[in-house]
């Protein structure tokens, strides 16, 4: 097991392909039935697992690429700027661009640090005696500046409400909201995917999919909090959204902050799912998809992509003919012209006693390296 750069571009190819189903599933309509926002997250989990571990599995199957990768790897290779190459290039502005988003969230989430410095705190009985019902594992802030409830802190929660008159059923669903984000680590989730967005800052995909994975969470949330309740429990959380609608402005909220409602047509969908009735169909849907998907997942170690290529007109004019008997004893002794070493899988072309380069096993079909004696390290007692 090991890791190359053809391993990695897998990987990262394997994770935007994973954001494309995301994107087209999540705008086919998928996510309005219940529990399928799971799947989502799922999926995009697996992925985001590929992407930071883009591993070689010894004994996998190796696609050769004889034009594509090698043209691509041609034209990366390619000098542009003195020692410079165009993929060099592209690493440096891949960095920085990369820096440029890490600063600009870390930028956003210290202003809010210092604006909460000066926040004018309320005490609020009802409010505060309804929060203490949920435990102790958050602070409560109470400020009539907070236009909307949100939890923020990812060591340390804080859940932040307006102050504001509601009923007391509408604050335990407020409460029930925010706590289950606390119990979802979702705070962790933000932080990951954007991450994960300012690494790929080049690719749409990157900045839409961002926006999918809030919405799945908090459909995710919605769905743990009052996707298995009556009809009554259900009818209470969608009204309290609707009451926070009208009463609370759509202002931002911190980088990470998990917030209860949003805009109109994210608020649609979540309604949609909560109301959608759970058919026979999905549920087999949702106990097949996800061993499916982790099937996947580990199927996927099992294939390689690298490139590949024959020998050039000029590799075979110099070795045409360079061909001795084979003998064992001349091999061993570093005598023969040419002979094949096949170590951890690979194989190592030697000529006249030295290293040569690394070919690939279909290669062996083919001059200059048709016929050449091969030693099998790899099996016990040096087997020829």
């Amino acid at each position: 097991m090991g890791i190359t750069a053809y391993s990695v571009i897998v990987s990262v190819l394997l994770y935007n392909v994973s954001l494309l189903a995301v994107y087209l599933l999540r705008r086919s309509g998928a996510v309005r039935a219940k529990h399928t926002s799971a799947l989502l997250l799922l999926l995009t989990f697996l992925a985001v697992a590929r992407l930071l571990m883009p591993f070689d599995v010894h004994g996998s199957h190796v696609i050769r690429s004889y034009k594509v990768l090698p043209a691509i790897e041609r034209v990366l290779t390619f000098p542009l700027l003195g020692p410079f190459s165009l993929g060099g290039i592209l690493l440096i502005v891949w960095a920085v661009g990369t820096l440029f988003f890490v600063l600009r969230d870390l930028s956003a989430q210290l202003r809010f640090l210092r604006a909460k410095k000066d926040l004018p705190l309320r005490e609020n009985e009802q409010i505060s005696r309804i929060a203490a019902q949920y435990g102790k594992g958050f602070a409560l802030k109470i400020s009539p500046e907070i236009d909307l409830p949100f939890v923020t802190g990812l060591f340390k929660p804080v859940i932040y409400v307006p102050d504001i008159e509601l009923s007391e059923q509408e604050w335990r669903n407020i409460f029930l909201h925010e706590t289950q984000h606390i119990r979802s680590r979702d705070e962790w989730k933000k932080l990951l995917f954007r991450g994960i967005r300012a690494l790929f800052w080049w690719n749409p995909l990157a900045h839409v999919s961002e926006k999918d994975i809030d919405l799945l969470i908090e459909l995710q949330c919605d769905n743990r909090v009052a996707g298995k309740g009556d009809l009554d429990e259900q009818d209470a959380y969608l009204r309290t959204m609707l009451t926070l609608m009208r009463c609370c402005t759509e202002a931002k909220a911190p980088v990470l902050a998990a917030r209860m409602i949003g805009k109109g047509e994210e608020m649609q969908i979540r309604f949609e799912a909560l109301l959608a009735k759970e058919t026979k169909c999905s549920r087999i849907l949702n106990r097949v998809l996800p061993v499916l998907m982790v099937a996947a997942f580990f199927a996927s170690y099992f294939v390689i992509l690298q490139p590949a290529s024959f020998p050039s007109d000029e590799e075979l004019e110099q070795y045409e003919g360079d061909m001795v008997a084979f003998d064992y004893t001349e091999v061993m002794n570093g005598e023969a012209s040419k002979y094949i070493l096949i170590e951890d899988g690979e194989y190592h072309l030697y000529i006249n006693g030295e290293y040569f380069g690394t070919i690939y096993e279909d290669a062996l079909s083919y001059p200059p390296y048709q016929g050449i004696p091969i030693i099998n390290k790899d099996a016990e007692g040096d087997e020829t």
